[in-house]
């Protein structure tokens, strides 16, 4: 199957004779083409085909491209959506103002076929999309000071080009926004939630995922096992009338609930492995393996402060499995100041965290699981604390609540092809 097929290009130029040549380009890589001769009518035009590149002439006879790139780039639903300027003229000043309204290249016409067809290949690369919906630990902060991060708990989007599949890691308090923006696509649902432990901020918004009350929907939760029980003795535990009114008897939804295992599952597309984090309760660090790429989730995960001197057995256990990894999301709830009044409480200084990672060769890593008390201030801090380390890693990135990380997977070979965008 061609990494093209299912992907649009929506071209807006009133020059026909180069919409009908982008066209051919286009569609001779099995993607659809759309073109659009003016200004009026553009936006609502996007809106309704959602293409995933977009090609906007500089100069249209009833308007500027550059006032279009400029609202596309306001719109957060297509944030993340490549916008390529073309003109034919060479004004220096053009090109930055183009670029500084959101473009993502600015070529010049006539277009040379073997250039359009790189960064035609870079722009619609099958991609890992990672979404993140909540990036807090140990409990919601509905905060004014917690906004720029985020204050829901602990859940992550993975949308794969290869499977049909949903996958959601955890279900904590940020898996009920997520609920609500899957149920506006109005058709039926399959995919696999993995949790990794049973703690509140994990599973506290189990209930109100509201995807699991249609019938027409159909999940597979796993989770370790727990001290307390099976994966289903666990959630519905919670849904008690003691402490909720909703059972999980009345979840509408098709679910199979299972015992995540920690040798690799092959599942259509994919592969989960598992290994046991170092956490109080027995936890999951879950590495999915799609095509060419690996990627790690381990929100709940303590890294000694001495592991370097002295390392343990799970110290190096964790590297192997890390190793070379894609994207490591992991814990960084506290840095190395805190730390030593928060030991063997299962979480990790971000420092160490970061280092250990750059020992295994990880390529972007996304710190997550922020403290309560880490405010919008204390995390902007720590970010700029993170520059020292930058220069290791593709991407370094404290986790914002709605960012998008684009991992391109298939033919394009480069990892640093990668991208993220801020949160929609």
């Amino acid at each position: 199957m061609s990494p093209y097929r299912s992907k649009t290009v929506f071209m807006v130029d009133d020059d026909l004779a180069i919409c009908e040549l982008i066209g051919n380009l286009v569609e001779s890589k099995n993607a659809r083409f759309v073109s659009w001769n003016r200004m009026e009518g553009a936006i609502e035009a996007i809106k309704e085909i959602e293409p995933d590149l977009i090609l906007l002439d500089l100069h249209l006879p009833d308007g500027s491209g550059l006032h279009l790139c400029k609202e596309l780039n306001e719109l957060s639903a297509f944030s993340d959506v490549p916008v390529y300027m073309l003109t034919t003229r060479e004004f220096a000043i053009e090109r930055e103002i183009a670029l500084n309204s959101g473009a993502d290249a600015f070529l010049q016409k006539p277009i040379e076929r073997e250039a359009f067809f790189q960064l035609l290949e870079e722009a619609l690369c099958d991609t890992v999309d990672l979404k993140f919906w909540g990036v807090r630990g140990s409990t919601p902060c509905a905060n004014r000071e917690n906004m720029e991060y985020g204050g829901n708990t602990s859940c992550m989007q993975v949308l794969l080009p290869v499977s049909d599949d949903l996958l959601i890691f955890d279900s904590g308090s940020g898996i009920r926004n997520l609920g609500n923006e899957l149920i506006k696509m109005n058709k039926p649902l399959q995919g696999r939630i993995f949790i990794t432990h049973a703690h509140w901020d994990h599973i506290q918004g189990f209930p109100f995922f509201k995807p699991l009350y249609m019938p027409r929907n159909h999940f597979a939760v796993h989770m370790p096992q727990q001290w307390s029980g099976r994966t289903d003795e666990v959630l519905s535990g919670q849904m008690t009338f003691t402490y909720f009114p909703v059972t999980t008897d009345m979840l509408k939804a098709h679910i199979d609930y299972e015992t995540q295992k920690h040798a690799a599952q092959q599942y259509e597309g994919y592969e989960i492995e598992v290994i046991a984090a170092n956490h109080p309760v027995a936890t999951a660090i879950y590495k999915v393996r799609v095509k060419d790429r690996t990627i790690i989730y381990a929100p709940d995960n303590e890294i000694k402060q001495a592991w370097l001197e002295e390392p343990t057995p799970f110290t190096n256990q964790l590297i192997d499995f890390i190793r070379g990894a894609d994207v490591v999301i992991h814990d960084g709830q506290y840095n190395r100041a805190i730390y030593p009044d928060r030991e063997n409480w299962g979480h990790s200084a971000w420092e160490d965290a970061v280092e250990l990672c750059i020992e295994a060769g990880v390529k972007n890593l996304f710190l997550t699981h922020h403290d309560p008390d880490s405010d919008d201030q204390f995390l902007s801090k720590v970010d700029k604390e993170m520059d020292t380390y930058r220069r290791d890693f593709n991407t370094l990135q404290l986790a914002k609540e709605g960012e998008l990380f684009k991992l391109k997977v298939g033919v394009c070979e480069e990892p640093a092809a990668a991208g993220y965008s801020e949160p929609k």
